[in-house]
């Protein structure tokens, strides 16, 4: 065992590999998270290794855990009674705003509101049980929903016909496009306010993101939206011709980085620098052994 990551600290040093204007890693998929290089003397944990104060570490921010306490994030009912029936309530709170395992359920739950809404007229005398079972809609759902380019919405009704048994309307398909764009979009701009907070902190007006993960990748204009979020967060002129803080896809990070990261790690223990090296002893003898294998003894057969 040479490095122990997570694929958020992966993405940021394979993207940083490529384009060294990198500075930030962040992971938009099934969960989020970011990770971003900071100096060591600026982590008070790491004072007493006398590290040069100057000497850059990888920060694995676990932001998803963000606003745990509920002071800060303006949530909706569906976000109370998602974080309530969850595994783990009360942890968690900025992910299951953002992260893809939960936007399907925001809008299943919006839905499920809004049908038993004696106010609201919408799948009257439809059979809802498959819509009545929670997680039974993903990000890809939306999605999907997004991407339909027919003015009728003819993609999105057999969407609802062939996964959850409803047909219908046209004017219940148009509002459920605007709630996957509404969802998709505080899901864009929460994102955006994540990066926008280290930026500031390291007060960075310049930089790239490599992003990884599901989301970032495949759900329409996710990229977009955080890019715009940014440019009001920052208060960027609008003169401006190219964002100073721009948001990249990183292929293959986490498995990139983890290997980058292993390289690194047995350089910087062959130069003597062992902080961190839970058994640098074991290490050297490691690095020495691939270095020189030993020597195969092939048994003398002419006697056989």
């Amino acid at each position: 065992m040479t490095a122990l990551i997570n694929d958020t600290v992966g993405t940021l040093i394979a993207s940083a590999y490529t384009d060294e204007k990198v500075k930030i890693g962040c992971i938009f998929g099934t969960g989020c998270n970011a990770a971003y290089m900071d100096k060591c003397g600026n982590i008070p944990k790491l004072a007493d290794l006398n590290l040069d104060p100057e000497l850059p570490m990888a920060i694995n921010c676990e932001w998803g855990a963000f606003d745990n306490e509920h002071v800060v994030l303006p949530r909706t009912p569906y976000d109370v009674i998602i974080d309530k029936e969850s595994p783990r309530p009360g942890q968690q709170s900025f992910e299951k705003m953002v992260a893809g395992l939960y936007l399907g359920e925001i809008f299943r739950l919006v839905l499920l509101d809004l049908h038993g809404n004696p106010d609201v007229e919408i799948f009257e005398s439809q059979d809802v049980s498959r819509l009545q079972k929670p997680y039974t809609l993903d990000a890809s759902f939306l999605s999907a929903i997004e991407e339909d380019p027919f003015e009728n919405l003819s993609d999105t009704h057999f969407l609802f016909q062939n996964q959850l048994g409803i047909d219908a309307t046209k004017p219940e398909l148009e509002l459920c496009r605007r709630l996957a764009e509404l969802i998709g979009t505080r899901a864009a701009r929460l994102s955006a306010c994540g990066v926008a907070a280290i930026c500031k902190k390291m007060g960075w007006a310049e930089c790239h993101v490599g992003a990884d993960g599901s989301v970032f990748n495949k759900y329409p204009h996710f990229k977009a939206r955080g890019a715009r979020a940014l440019r009001e967060i920052l208060d960027w002129p609008k003169e401006l011709r190219k964002d100073p803080i721009v948001i990249n896809a990183a292929e293959d990070g986490s498995g990139v980085g983890a290997a980058l990261i292993a390289a690194l790690t047995l350089r910087r223990i062959q130069e003597g620098n062992l902080a961190g090296i839970s058994d640098p002893q074991a290490m050297i003898k490691g690095t020495r052994a691939e270095k020189e294998p030993e020597k195969q003894v092939i048994p003398d057969r002419s006697k056989n």
